[in-house]
């Protein structure tokens, strides 16, 4: 029996595979329908006229405030109170005026249109894609490698093949397979459904040979980290034996370990970069190229930057993947299956 291809199989033909793709696609059909009937391809004729209306009626009061240096003081004005406010009060009164009435006002600034820009947002929501797809990924394989291990069919299945290694580089191997096509499947039915959004509902726009190469590489840095999360998660099962146990540990970190991290930024002073401590900050350099963190002296204000880069991120997010890695191995060839 190939155990590659059996575990595969297995992990295919689960219920929670079926139902987290389910989720999957229904999530990113909820997100274009959104997309959809929030964009809009410019202003109607009557967005324009009454576009046009309010802003020729903000002028005319500016140039009525303008004109008149007493406006504010008039005893009967609903605006006597600019003069004693302690911003407007303080302005020349023509200026007063403007930041009041919106002076010189344009049509554009009294239209309130969303248009989905897809060479600007599409980006962020096709590695948001990624990620999500490469955590529920990360969950399933997690799922099968606790399930197994709790229905006593690890050890069974080390009757038969008691190559540990072996059956633990299958077990990792099929559920990298899995991540890869799951997160290739997704981004090009995102890809395709935004795009078709953009073109019916919006505007594509510049989607040239830089713009495919940036996208590109960030997008399949996303991807490289969906790959290590998977390998995280089995590492986890493998480690904790239990589908519980990996997923206490993911959820934990998520939710009170940053928290945990977030109070240690804010309260200790001494540490020059404390946005390092957090795994979001070497996680938005990976998938940027490149992320700037200032420290700021608390006596001059001059900024003291550091810049983190793609290989930075990449070499501590890989230390931690091949530390879980390492350790899921070192755990399923020494301890008793039993």
């Amino acid at each position: 029996m190939n155990l590659f291809k059996a575990e595969l199989h297995r992990i295919a033909r689960r219920r929670l595979t079926l139902l987290f793709g389910l989720l999957a696609v229904g999530a990113l059909l909820v997100m274009t329908a959104i997309m959809w009937f929030n964009s809009s391809t410019g202003p109607s004729g009557a967005d324009l006229a009454a576009a046009q209306e309010m802003a020729d009626a903000a002028n005319a009061q500016y140039e009525t405030c303008a004109a008149d240096e007493d406006y504010f003081a008039a005893p009967d004005s609903e605006y006597s109170w600019v003069e004693e406010d302690p911003v407007l009060g303080e302005m020349p009164h023509e200026q007063a005026c403007a930041e009041l009435f919106w002076g010189d006002s344009q049509p554009e600034d009294f239209i309130y249109v969303y248009t989905f820009q897809f060479d600007q947002e599409g980006v962020f929501l096709l590695i948001g894609v990624a990620i999500v797809t490469g955590l529920l990924v990360m969950l399933l394989a997690a799922s099968a490698i606790g399930a197994e291990w709790s229905s006593g069919g690890m050890a069974n299945l080390m009757v038969w093949h008691p190559n540990r290694l072996k059956v633990w580089g299958a077990k990792l191997a099929a559920a990298l397979v899995l991540c890869a096509v799951a997160v290739a499947a997704m981004l090009v039915l995102a890809f395709a459904l935004l795009y078709l959004t953009a073109s019916v509902r919006g505007d594509t726009g510049t989607m040239d040979g830089p713009w495919w190469e940036h996208t590109l590489a960030r997008v399949g840095r996303t991807a490289v980290l969906a790959l290590g999360m998977t390998v995280i998660g089995s590492a986890l099962a493998m480690l904790g034996r239990h589908t519980a146990i990996a997923g206490g540990v993911i959820v934990g970190y998520l939710t009170v370990g940053e928290l945990l991290v977030t109070f240690v930024r804010f309260g200790a002073s001494g540490i020059k970069y404390p946005d390092l401590l957090s795994l979001y900050t070497w996680i938005g350099a990976w998938i940027e190229g490149r992320m700037r963190l200032d420290h700021w002296d608390p006596v001059t204000g001059a900024s003291d930057p550091m810049v983190l880069t793609a290989t930075d991120a990449g070499l501590l997010l890989g230390a931690i993947m091949l530390v879980f890695a390492g350790l899921a191995t070192w755990s399923f060839a020494k301890r008793d299956a039993a």
